[in-house]
């Protein structure tokens, strides 16, 4: 849809904005045009004294003519502001009458030849003036221009005298003053109005821009401020996964300790009531001797339940101390995490015997395959820990509904120093969409059971970490679960003391 009609906008309300724009402008333009318009009104003057008679120039036309100067003045000196603004304009359209009436009029006094086209010509200049100190109101300067021709051609060239071709020729020149002057104020109009609303349309389109470089800004405020404070719930949280992951390590300790109190419980109680029952046979004896009612028989009895009793005590001892040396060794490599040589075979029988309370609750068949010579320079506790929490996420997740299953620990020599080792079972497996997620910090399927989801990202982050290697899964629904751990056999570091010594 135009905005713009006859050279005005259709908007009244754009228009007076637009007036008003361009006001500062307009008015110095029309103050350059009056102050020419004072200048060329001296050749008028000159003509009046060549045209008519010298008295009637100095009485009548040159008074008329001067007083067009302070009147013009008058305008010059009107001040730039939106009261002023139709006073101007009128003032304009009464100058321009009162120099068309001053031109216009010698004709009707002067009888000379050609005057008529003379004077016309002059008029048509006039109008061309006109055309060119109004243009944010073309239409004004159209409608004067049309009437001044007109008036000046109908009424005065008439009572002048002039002939018909004289009056043609006068209609020729005031038909294309009008046409051109009227183009030429519309196109200036249209122009104006055309830059003025580009201009606007840019300013909104900046104000836009810059509103919405403002909602940028903001946002971007909000974002920085949302990634710090991003940073610091990522902080906390690695803090939180720390203390969970330490505190995982802590449980499975603490789940060893009470496997070694619960598993050193029988055989020290069976002692502690083998040695009370020694100890009130020797106050038996003591008793009988003192007497002096100690016969060979009840010698011989005394001496098989002392023998019985010591046997008993020494057995349960000697199985305590066992399994003392074996929770010892394995709860020293997870608490201190120190590196140290070690065959890999007897250190994974250690890990289980240390399970055994765990794994005595179970049917589940378990196999160990491992090379004999595979010796590690490692961290045994973080393999032990590995080796805990496979062992645990086994029992707890692959055989649900009391099913019997197999798990299988294999360990084999690779090329170079590297050696692997796989922890399978047959159990009802990982679905698939589970697979890319296993290793991840707090996931798991049984959290409603007290899962806490750090097990297996534990496993993943010593393998990868402190052991210095790598670990896969693969996994059928059905068929079990299968973990290949490729470790180094001497991690990265200074060499270690021989295993013999450590052995000793």
């Amino acid at each position: 849809m135009s905005t713009q009609r006859w050279g005005r906008f259709v908007d009244p309300a754009m228009e007076q904005d637009f007036r008003l724009s361009v006001m500062a402008r307009e008015v110095r333009g029309l103050r350059i045009n009056l102050i020419a318009l004072m200048v060329l009104r001296l050749l008028p003057m000159t003509l009046d004294f060549y045209y008519m008679p010298q008295g009637m120039v100095l009485s009548v036309y040159l008074p008329l003519r001067l007083a067009l100067f302070p009147f013009l003045i008058f305008i010059l000196l009107l001040p730039v502001r939106p009261s002023t603004y139709t006073l101007r304009h009128v003032c304009v359209m009464v100058a321009l009458s009162y120099i068309w009436l001053l031109t216009a009029t010698p004709p009707l006094w002067v009888d000379v030849m050609g005057v008529g086209v003379t004077v016309g010509f002059f008029i048509s200049v006039v109008v061309l003036m006109n055309y060119l100190f109004l243009p944010t109101r073309w239409t004004w300067m159209l409608a004067w221009g049309v009437a001044a021709s007109c008036i000046y051609i109908i009424l005065i060239m008439p009572q002048s005298g002039a002939t018909s071709f004289q009056i043609q020729t006068a209609v020729v020149m005031h038909v294309l003053a009008n046409i051109f002057g009227a183009f030429t104020a519309h196109q200036l109009a249209t122009v104006r109005r055309a830059e003025f609303l580009r201009h606007r349309q840019l300013e909104e389109a900046n104000e836009e821009l810059r509103r919405r470089e403002a909602i940028i800004a903001d946002q971007r405020d909000q974002l920085a401020a949302q990634v710090v404070e991003l940073g610091e719930a990522h902080s906390q949280l690695i803090e939180t996964k720390d203390s969970l992951v330490q505190a995982e390590k802590m449980a499975s300790l603490g789940g060893l300790v009470a496997g070694v109190a619960h598993e050193l419980n029988t055989p020290m109680g069976i002692a502690l009531t083998a040695g009370t029952h020694l100890r009130d046979s020797l106050r038996g004896l003591d008793q009988v001797v003192a007497e002096g009612r100690l016969t060979r028989s009840r010698l011989t009895e005394y001496q098989e339940t002392l023998r019985d009793s010591t046997d008993l005590i020494l057995s349960n001892v000697s199985r305590a101390a066992g399994l003392v040396q074996s929770f010892k060794q394995v709860a020293v490599d997870q608490a201190s995490a120190e590196r140290r040589l070690f065959p890999l075979g007897p250190y994974i029988d250690e890990v289980l015997h240390s399970l055994a309370p765990r794994l005595r609750k179970e049917p589940h068949e378990l196999l160990v395959d491992c090379d004999p010579g595979l010796v590690m320079d490692s961290y045994p506790g973080a393999l032990s820990q590995v080796l805990t929490n496979l062992l645990l996420n086994a029992l707890v997740h692959a055989f649900p509904g009391g099913r019997v299953g197999l798990i299988s620990i294999q360990a084999r020599p690779l090329p170079g120093n590297q050696l692997e080792l796989i922890f399978a079972d047959n159990g009802k497996g990982v679905p698939p969409q589970h697979l890319d997620r296993l290793f991840d910090p707090f996931f798991t399927t049984n959290r409603a059971q007290g899962g806490s989801g750090l097990g297996l990202h534990i496993v993943y982050n010593l393998v990868t970490q402190t052991l210095g290697g790598s670990i896969r899964v693969r996994s059928t629904l059905g068929e079990g679960t299968c973990f290949t751990l490729t470790l180094p056999r001497a991690v990265a570091g200074e060499a270690i003391t021989p295993v013999e010594d450590v052995a000793g």
